[in-house]
């Protein structure tokens, strides 16, 4: 089994899809109903940055924590933004209820959840803090049952060895978490993922995107189970690349180039502190 997870950054940066503004408007419409201010907020497990440099359109001081240096090496500046490597655990160097917000965006399930937790409820300000937890596993092809169940048929197979345990949080949405915190709302979408009724009603996705198949062929060799199928396997052949290649020669789709409709299973957990 294997537990590490790795990213190669610029590849990362490169070829991950952004998130919807959707997921945006949601957390600020939240945010406001019980804190009108846009001082500081944390973005935990920031990666390259992607969710900081857009929160730094709307806050004074984002601060981007990442635990993997590589990460941040590769990180977008902004003026307004400082990147720091550190463990999600660990928030020390912010006092007591001194932030407006803490985002997580697909991270938490490889957080120690409750002392995260602690933490979280401890630097965010009182009954106005705002924590944003979201995250999305791998997508569907929109109108193409054939290659969605070779991606399930990857993920759930060759992958699933080498991929750590913690997906398991992100593959059921987050559910198997109690979120200790009185004050909460949750997103779940495709409609099909909220299996349990928790999901407040949203009209369309909350993440989606059309891009070449060449595309989305990069942005899943992303993730860290190909990373450590590949270390493992150097002289197999290339898991994702024998996938595109079964989709090619099953599906309608006809080469590399051509554009797929995407939607990623997504959740978005929003919480005020107590």
């Amino acid at each position: 089994m294997a537990n590490k997870v790795t990213y190669s950054g610029s590849t990362y940066s490169k070829f991950r899809p952004s998130y919807s503004d959707e997921i945006y408007s949601l957390i600020y419409k939240f945010h406001e109903e019980h804190n009108n201010e846009y001082d500081t907020v944390i973005d935990v497990g920031t990666g390259t940055g992607q969710v900081a440099v857009e929160l730094s359109k709307k806050f004074k001081q984002v601060y981007g924590i990442d635990a993997l240096s590589e990460q941040i090496k590769n990180a977008t500046p902004r003026e307004n933004i400082t990147y720091q490597v550190g463990p999600a655990e660990d928030l020390s160097q912010f006092e007591n209820s001194s932030v407006d917000m803490i985002t997580v965006g697909t991270a938490f399930h490889w957080f120690d959840h409750s002392q995260f937790f602690k933490e979280a409820k401890r630097v965010l300000k009182r009954e106005t803090g705002t924590l944003a937890i979201f995250g999305y596993f791998y997508p569907v092809i929109k109108d193409e049952p054939k290659a969605n169940e070779l991606i399930k048929a990857l993920h759930t197979g060759p992958f699933d060895k080498y991929s750590n345990q913690n997906i398991r949080f992100i593959r059921n949405m987050y559910r198997d978490i109690v979120f200790p915190f009185t004050e909460q709302v949750w997103y779940i979408t495709p409609k099909t993922e909220d299996t349990t009724n928790i999901s407040h009603a949203i009209q369309g996705s909350l993440m989606k995107a059309s891009m070449s198949l060449e595309h989305f062929r990069h942005y899943m060799k992303t993730s860290s189970a190909y990373f450590n199928y590949i270390k493992e396997n150097p002289d197999k052949e290339d898991p994702i690349d024998k996938l595109m290649n079964d989709i090619l020669s099953t599906t309608d789709i006809k080469d590399l180039e051509q554009v797929v409709k995407l939607e990623w299973p997504t959740v978005l957990v929003l919480a005020k502190n107590d």
